[in-house]
C-alpha cells in the first residue's frame, strides 16, 4: 500500500498531465502535497507518514551529476555537490537518546561560524519519485523572508525582479523558528517551528505536547520534523538556521543518526522513524493504530558544517521520493541583473 504522501503527489502528477500542454509545476505539486498532508494528519487524529518534496534534505542511493557554483557567486563554506550514490559509506549509527550529544555538539560547532557574504541562498534542487523522470529546480530563498521559484535557472531573474515572492512567509517563518531555537527556550521554539506554516494563535492542544514531545508519536513530533526540513533548505547559508535545527531535531524521539561519508566528506545521515513520520498506511478501523511498515525520512549533512546534501523517503526498505541539493550563497541583485 502507498503512503498517504505517495497517493497525493501521485494524483497531482495525475491531475497535472491532464492539463495541456504539460510542464510539471513542482511547486504547485508540492504545494498541493503539502497541503493534503497536513489535512491528512489533521484528519487521523495522530501524525502523518510521508514526505513533500520541498521540505526534503537528503538522497540516499541516488546518483546525480551536479554542476559546479555559477559563476560569481560565492559557495557557502564546506558546501559540496552532493554525490550520495555507492560512494556514500556509512561506519556506525547511534539511536533515539544516544543522538542528541553529537547533535548538540555538531550545532555549537556551528552556531559559532561566521555568516557567509550574500544576502540570499540559492538552491537547486533534484526531486525523483517512483515512475517519474527526475525535476530540476531552482529555490531562491532570500535573507528577509522572501521566497522566489523558476523551473529553469534562466528564468530566477524575472522572479527577481517582478518580487514574485512565493510561500506566504511560511519559511522566513521556519527560519526564525530555527534562529531562535539556537539560544531560546527549546520547548517554546518547537512550538514556534511546529506552527510556522500557520499565521493564527498556536492551539492549547498543541501547546499541551510540547511537555511530551520525547515520548513520540505526538502531531507535534510530526510537525517540528517536516518543518525543520523545510528550515534547513530554506536556511542552509546561515549557520545560525542550521545550528538551530540540529537543537530541535536532537530533541525528537525517534531519530537516528548514522555517520559516513560522500565523496571524501564527512556525513552525518539523521532519520526519522515512524515517532516523527508515521506507518505507511491506514488503518481505517482504528486510524491511531500502526498501518504496514514504519515509514522512515533520511537528511544527510555534512558532518562539519551541518550543510543539507540530500534527502530520502519511503516505507522501510523503499525509497519513494529523493532529492539531492546543490548550496550555492548569493546576492539577489546579481540574480535579478543575470550575473550567475
Amino acid at each position: 500500500m502507498n503512503s498517504p504522501t505517495e497517493q497525493h503527489l501521485g494524483a497531482a502528477f495525475r491531475d497535472l498531465v491532464a492539463e495541456q500542454p504539460f510542464t510539471p509545476d513542482v511547486s504547485a505539486i508540492e504545494h498541493r502535497v503539502r497541503q493534503a498532508r497536513r489535512r491528512d494528519r489533521l484528519t487521523r487524529g495522530g501524525i502523518g507518514a510521508g514526505v513533500v518534496a520541498v521540505a526534503a534534505v537528503a538522497a540516499v542511493g541516488v546518483v546525480s551529476a551536479v554542476p559546479s557554483a555559477p559563476a560569481g557567486t560565492a559557495p557557502v563554506s564546506g558546501a559540496h555537490p552532493a554525490n550520495t550514490g555507492a560512494s556514500a559509506s556509512p561506519t556506525g549509527s547511534t539511536g533515539s537518546a544516544a543522538a542528541q550529544p553529537p547533535l548538540m555538539k555538531l550545532a555549537a560547532d556551528v552556531a559559532a561560524e561566521p555568516r557567509p557574504t550574500g544576502d540570499a541562498t540559492l538552491v537547486e534542487r533534484e526531486t525523483g519519485t517512483q515512475g517519474q523522470a527526475s525535476v530540476n529546480v531552482w529555490d531562491l530563498y532570500a535573507d528577509d523572508g522572501r521566497y522566489f521559484f523558476s523551473q529553469t535557472e534562466a528564468g530566477l531573474p524575472a522572479q527577481v525582479k517582478e518580487d514574485n515572492n512565493q510561500g506566504g512567509g511560511q519559511f522566513g517563518r521556519e527560519v526564525a523558528a530555527a534562529i531562535y531555537a539556537v539560544k531560546g527556550n527549546l520547548d517554546t521554539a518547537a512550538l514556534k517551528m511546529a506552527w510556522a506554516p500557520d499565521t493564527t494563535p498556536v492551539p492549547a492542544w498543541l501547546s499541551a505536547q510540547v511537555k511530551d514531545i520525547s515520548a513520540g508519536g505526538l502531531q507535534i513530533d510530526n510537525y517540528v520534523w517536516e518543518d525543520c526540513e523545510d528550515a534547513l533548505v530554506a536556511g542552509s547559508g546561515n549557520p545560525q538556521v542550521r545550528a538551530g535545527v540540529l537543537r530541535l531535531v536532537s530533541a525528537l524521539p525517534d531519530i537516528t543518526v548514522t555517520r559516513g561519508t560522500v565523496d571524501g566528506q564527512p556525513t552525518l545521515t539523521l532519520t526519522a522513524g515512524a515517532a516523527e513520520v508515521g506507518y505507511a498506511g491506514i488503518n481505517k478501523t482504528n486510524p491511531k493504530a500502526p498501518a504496514g511498515p514504519a515509514y522512515q525520512e533520511a537528511i544527510t549533512i555534512n558532518a562539519e558544517t551541518g550543510i543539507p546534501l540530500g534527502f530520502a523517503g519511503g516505507p522501510v526498505g523503499k525509497t519513494a521520493v529523493t532529492v539531492t541539493y546543490v548550496v550555492t550563497r548569493v546576492s539577489l541583485a546579481d540574480i535579478a541583473a543575470g550575473k550567475f
